[in-house]
């Protein structure tokens, strides 16, 4: 007997962990779902498997390692090449070791008989369960080499999105680091030469530059106090973020957040809807392919809409009235999904949607990048300007001193 951990879901979405012993993996699957709960990862509870973890966590695999994966992957396939050839060139041609470790692994199981779905499913850190959800559907339908191009193209257009956005924080990020430099600079090296100069005249600092100096001391006697304060008050937000209400809490303000909660808002309904539309195109049913959709949103707020749009769709209602009711998809949204439902296109009508909301995120970090260059200038202006205005307050009344 073997010892399995697996992660499951109920009827409501509500997730399990929990281990169970069976014989296979494939008996404490059987069982689970006579259970009906949906399965989401059963793996054999090794010796190891903590050190394995902590070597992914430590090493990473990146998106960008996974998406030239599936391609490669989805290109050999399509070449006629077998699941385990495919897997063995790729095990070699993987540049991330740990990825190709999880890789060999996998083709091991594919070579003993299992499903490539199966053996993929061992490593949820690795293979998502979106992924896995289109990979059964490719191997039942007979289409895997198609469904591992669409998942290509699925990572890519994540990768690009992520990209986008990293770019558009990137520039704020380094002037907001070169402006701190600066003033810490100003601070501990030019100011304390000023005060010098001034002192010698026996004149008293003005207001301002005498709370600077007062900062610079503080700080050089108690610096490690300023770091403990700092990285308690990180440990704190890590903390909040981690539970059920600080997820929700901050994911609400991702969305309501000036300029960047547009583009965050953008960006999960372009996920979802393209997500959902390749799910529904691969053939994975839509009840499954919502559930599994709501996993890779990112954003607690509107993956619970669509949970609740999920439930209410096992009751025999459509799927744009749930969506439209829960006041977080755009109207428009909500009315392209009625009109995919009534046509008989929902797959296609998603895609549209999702190419729709590419391109209003590239827009929106156009805004976003044109607003925030001058904001930025003016903060190092605004910085700037008032570290200079504390060191020569000292020298105009060092002239009064002299007359």
């Amino acid at each position: 007997m073997a010892t399995f951990v697996y992660k499951v879901r109920d009827r409501s979405g509500k997730i399990f962990t929990g281990n169970m012993e069976g014989e296979n993996r494939n008996s404490v699957i059987s069982r689970l779902r006579e259970m009906d709960y949906y399965i989401t990862s059963v793996i054999e509870k090794k010796k190891n498997i903590l050190f394995s973890t902590q070597l992914q966590i430590f090493k990473g695999i990146k998106l960008r390692d996974l998406t030239i994966f599936y391609r490669q992957f989805a290109t050999m396939v399509n070449a006629g090449l077998t699941l385990v050839n495919s897997l063995d060139i790729l095990t070699e041609q993987v540049e991330n070791k740990v990825l190709a470790n999880h890789i060999k692994a996998v083709k091991s199981d594919v070579e003993a008989g299992s499903t490539l779905a199966d053996a993929m499913a061992k490593f949820p850190q690795v293979f998502s369960e979106l992924y896995l959800s289109m990979v059964r559907a490719g191997e039942v339908g007979g289409v895997l080499d198609e469904i591992l191009n669409k998942i290509a193209d699925l990572m890519e257009k994540e990768f690009a999105l992520r990209q986008k956005v990293k770019s558009a924080m990137a520039y704020p990020s380094f002037v907001a680091g070169a402006a701190v430099i600066m003033s810490v600079f100003m601070l501990a090296f030019i100011l304390p030469q000023f005060v010098g100069v001034f002192k010698q005249f026996g004149g008293e600092l003005p207001a301002l530059t005498q709370f600077f100096v007062t900062l610079t001391i503080l700080f050089n006697r108690y610096w490690y106090l300023f770091f403990m304060v700092f990285a308690g008050l990180v440990a704190a937000f890590l903390a909040y973020k981690r539970t059920p209400s600080g997820k929700l809490n901050l994911d609400k303000f991702k969305l309501r957040a000036p300029i960047i909660g547009e583009i965050n808002r953008k960006s999960a309904v372009s996920r979802f809807t393209r997500i959902l539309g390749t799910l529904i195109k691969s053939g994975v049913p839509i009840l499954e392919a919502l559930q599994v959709s709501s996993n890779a949103i990112g954003n607690l707020v509107i993956s619970s809409a669509v949970l609740g749009a999920r439930t209410k769709i096992k009751e025999g209602q459509s799927i744009s009235g749930p969506l439209a009711a829960s006041g977080v998809f755009p109207p428009m949204v909500t009315q392209m999904i009625m009109v995919g439902e009534e046509s008989g296109e929902l797959e296609e009508m998603l895609l549209n949607v999702a190419k729709f909301y590419d391109e209003e995120v590239d827009r929106a970090v156009e805004k976003l990048t044109a607003i925030i260059e001058p904001l930025m200038m003016a903060f190092i202006a605004l910085t700037v300007g008032v570290m200079i205005i504390a060191m020569y307050l000292p020298i105009f009344n060092m002239v009064n001193l002299i007359q």
